[in-house]
């Protein structure tokens, strides 16, 4: 209370104010979201956001939806896809000269870990610290970008089609796809890495042993990175002494992508 300022009797809230909050301050007045300060002492305000939105933004930290393409709070681009520019350009050349459709996917960067929810199978979440961290340490090279995002594309395709999953060979060339994760680690992956490695023997990357959608993920990696060409990845296959059901899955994929644009 303010002599001379403050009214000597408590204002009534205006009509159509909504009281969300009592002022952080403690002066007894009520505050509506998303005000930045208590209208009745003028303070400033901070509101809990975890529960209003579906992620951050990936400038100013507020929150935002996934659907939203630009921030309400700074106005700049809410899914941080200006922050990669090359790097998804990169990918989308490659799908297109893979001949892989585009099924509708949505690259977003957000804090927490890269991957892609099986009930959102259309938006892709890339870990934000790896394009704006604050210590250069966290940053990755455009390189290894481009293998991270054409993998974490891997396990949205493969959510997008999932009743392919069920097909017979399919189950034959990656195995049950739905089995429960055991015992994965958060050792780090050199996505950049377009060799393919000598063991184990029926996997393209020691990675791709861990589960058979880290697999797929792996192989469809592989697959957009190496342009589908069979033929490339097939001598090298026979140089490294790798298993026949290796050759499999890259068949399986190689057939259904044509078949998805109703080749034969």
């Amino acid at each position: 209370y303010e002599e001379a300022i403050s009214s000597e009797q408590p204002l009534k809230a205006p009509k159509g104010f909504r009281m969300d909050a009592r002022c952080d301050w403690g002066c007894g007045g009520g505050v509506q979201y998303p005000m930045s300060d208590c209208p009745w002492c003028g303070r400033r305000q901070s509101w809990n956001e975890d529960e209003l939105f579906e992620g951050d933004c990936p400038r100013c930290g507020r929150g935002v939806d996934d659907g939203m393409n630009a921030c309400p709070w700074c106005g700049n681009d809410a899914t941080g896809r200006d922050l990669i520019p090359r790097a998804l350009t990169r990918g989308r050349r490659l799908l297109l000269v893979s001949r892989i459709r585009d099924w509708g996917y949505r690259v977003l960067l957000r804090p927490g870990i890269s991957g892609v929810d099986p009930r959102y199978p259309k938006i892709v979440e890339i870990e934000q610290r790896y394009v704006v961290g604050k210590q250069r340490r966290d940053e990755i090279s455009w390189t290894m970008l481009v293998g991270l995002l054409t993998h974490e594309l891997g396990h949205s395709f493969l959510y997008h089609h999932w009743e392919w999953t069920k097909h017979r060979r399919f189950v034959r060339a990656f195995g049950e796809v739905d089995k429960a994760y055991r015992g994965m680690d958060n050792s780090w992956v050199y996505f950049q890495n377009r060799r393919i490695a000598i063991a184990p023997r029926d996997h393209v990357t020691a990675y791709a042993a861990k589960h058979p959608q880290e697999d797929f993920a792996e192989t469809f990696r592989f697959y957009v990175t190496r342009r589908g060409r069979l033929r490339d990845l097939f001598a090298e296959f026979g140089q490294k002494r790798k298993g026949v059901i290796l050759y499999e899955k890259f068949l399986v994929l190689h057939d259904f992508v044509r078949a998805l644009r109703g080749w034969s």
